[in-house]
């Protein structure tokens, strides 16, 4: 999140700094973003920030990722042995290629017993019992609008999500709909729906002279939700719009279903979107997507992540005066290496420091929304 003692998960410290192009493109690619003081509301609409979060996240339910359920893709573990070169083809790492690999029918079965038995009625009601406020549910942009093999592979997922929210309301809890997932991925982490940029090759061993299919992944990751990502130059030489208009479309979707569903507290419209994407195309994606939630469900908290770039200055002046808005970042230590107590006591330290910095500074409170030690 750009905090001292972070360590994100391709396992090397984030870089604070913008890249080249930062100036970006308005959403029609036409003209440049106007500067951040364009993206605030007139005095006097601030409204209430007297709440607090505490809770916890339905992580790896409706958008899978093996490190949370790694029992859904051990079935995967021998696939270079079955299928040898074509192994990709046949190899489950998000939701994406579960669903590809096993094909809609098989995929959906599984999908399906895992949605019944990860999320229950008991499970709900232990996360009300703890104290907690508030849910974070992350949801699959395809759950709205469906492409490529997520089609008939995740149908039944709106239903669960549904039924989520009327546990919820039972155990009068509130809920965070996090939109975790975006079309072409905004981070090429499986998180995002769809590891991107994973490459393959056949490696042989005094152990194994037949080779072993295996892979890499964090090393050469890129996302391409905005436009193909230039892993030569690390930029966008171009923006691309139908991504971006494509998740506007599932937050508006999403507004419009569940705006008065007594449970739903707010809405998340992008997880995690790297901070290779440049901040000005960003802002303006979050500049429209606030106004799509003002305009269909006003009482919403619109929480939009920090993209990685958890520090004042990159957000100064913007949604100031803004009513119902809040930014999320996401503290792990789990990725870190290994090191003594004193450092990762420290580190959480240090995280409690720059977030006072930040909510002192910024015009806007700050969510930790994911977090570990």
């Amino acid at each position: 999140a750009g905090f001292p003692g972070t360590v994100n998960r391709a396992g090397h410290e984030t870089v604070r700094h913008e890249h080249a192009g930062d100036a970006g493109r308005r959403l029609d690619g036409a003209s440049p973003s106007p500067p951040s003081p364009d993206y605030t509301c007139s005095p006097g609409h601030e409204g209430s920030t007297d709440w607090k979060v505490t809770g916890t996240n339905l992580g790896g339910w409706l958008v899978l990722e093996p490190w949370i359920t790694p029992s859904l893709f051990y079935q995967f573990l021998s696939s270079d042995e079955t299928w040898g070169k074509n192994a990709p083809d046949h190899t489950g790492m998000d939701t994406y290629s579960f669903c590809a690999a096993l094909g809609p029918h098989e995929a959906n079965k599984q999908l399906r017993r895992h949605w019944a038995a990860w999320v229950r009625d008991e499970d709900i009601e232990s996360i009300a019992k703890s104290n907690a406020s508030h849910v974070r549910i992350p949801v699959g942009d395809w759950m709205w609008e469906s492409y490529g093999p997520y089609a008939n592979c995740t149908e039944g997922a709106l239903h669960e999500l549904d039924r989520a929210l009327d546990l919820c309301k039972k155990y009068k809890l509130k809920v965070l709909i996090d939109i975790h997932t975006a079309k072409g991925s905004q981070n090429g982490f499986d998180n995002s729906g769809q590891a991107r940029l994973v490459r393959w090759t056949s490696l042989t061993t005094q152990a194994d002279p037949n080779g072993v299919t295996t892979f890499e992944h964090w090393p050469v990751r890129a996302a391409d939700w905005i436009g193909p990502y230039d892993t030569d130059t690390a930029s966008y030489p171009k923006i691309e719009t139908a991504n971006i208009e494509h998740q506007l479309r599932v937050v508006e979707k999403i507004a419009s279903q569940y705006k008065d569903h007594p449970a739903v507290w707010g809405i998340e419209p992008l997880n995690e979107p790297w901070q290779m994407i440049p901040l000005s195309t960003l802002k303006s994606f979050y500049w429209d997507a606030y106004r799509a939630v003002r305009k269909k469900a006003p009482r919403w908290i619109f929480v939009f992540h920090d993209s990685f770039r958890g520090y004042s200055a990159a957000w100064a002046d913007f949604l100031t005066n803004c009513p119902n808005k809040a930014m999320d970042t996401h503290i792990y230590q789990a990725w870190n290496r290994p090191g003594a107590l004193k450092t990762y006591h420290n580190n959480a330290c240090n995280f409690r420091k720059n977030i006072r910095e930040i909510e002192d500074t910024l015009d806007m409170p700050l969510i930790v929304g994911e977090w570990s030690l």
